[in-house]
Parts: C-alpha cells; structure tokens; sequence
C-alpha cells in the first residue's frame, strides 16, 4: 500500500492530467496559472478551443465527491480567472472557451490511477 501526501497526489493527478490530455490530441497552452483571484490548474487548446480544466485527485474511489467540490462557488472563481487569462493572452481571442473537469482516481493498494474527462462540465459564471 502506497501513501502519498496530499501536494504530492495533487502534483503527480495534475502531471497525469497534463499527459492524458497531450496523447489524446491537445496542447498545454499553461499549467497552473496563478493570479490573486485564483489558480487554474491546465489551461489547453485543440480545435480552436481554449479549454480551463481543474483537475481533482483523489485517493479513494469517489468520482461523485470530487466533481460537487466543483461547485458553483468554485466555478465562479475558475471563470474569473479563465477571463483574465484570456485578457492577458489575446493570441486566443479567436478561439471558443470551454470548461472541464478531470478526476483522477488513485488506488493506493496497487499504486495506480485511472483517469475520468468531463468534457464541457460547466458554464462559465460571467459577471457585469
């Protein structure tokens, strides 16, 4: 049995994230983009999308508790800072916006992960 910190299982979902997602046809535009109103975790374009994902890693098996950690509050805060990305890059403006949100599952007795993509997981919160 595999016990791994939280930051490190965070680290390591997010590495994975970033992995599945390249072999699947996507580029890294940014990981872990940083502002004062919040983080995204990988910011990625394919097809003229800019998709924000927040990647949510668990060590037990529980996809439905880590996608409600994606509430509305959190998808409030992931759409402000999606915007002020995309204000601070306009070498996407014409590219359409699009919201996931991956989970990876950590089975710690044998030390592996799968992997769950939801593609398109919320609206962007847009303020006045």
């Amino acid at each position: 049995m595999v016990k791994r910190s939280k930051q490190d299982l965070a680290h390591l979902g997010e590495n994975l994230a970033a992995s599945y997602l390249v072999n699947n046809g996507y580029s890294v535009a940014c990981k872990n983009f940083r502002v004062q109103q919040g983080e995204i975790d990988l910011i990625v374009e394919k097809d003229q999308q800019l998709i924000f994902v927040e990647v949510k890693t668990r060590s037990y098996h529980s996809m439905d508790s880590a996608v409600a950690n994606v509430n509305f509050r959190k998808q409030v805060h992931i759409s402000r800072v999606a915007q002020i990305y995309c204000s601070q890059n306009p070498q996407f403006d014409n590219h359409n916006t699009r919201f996931d949100v991956i989970v990876v599952l950590h089975d710690s007795r044998h030390d592996t992960f799968s992997i769950k993509h939801l593609s398109d997981a919320f609206l962007p919160i847009l303020e006045d």
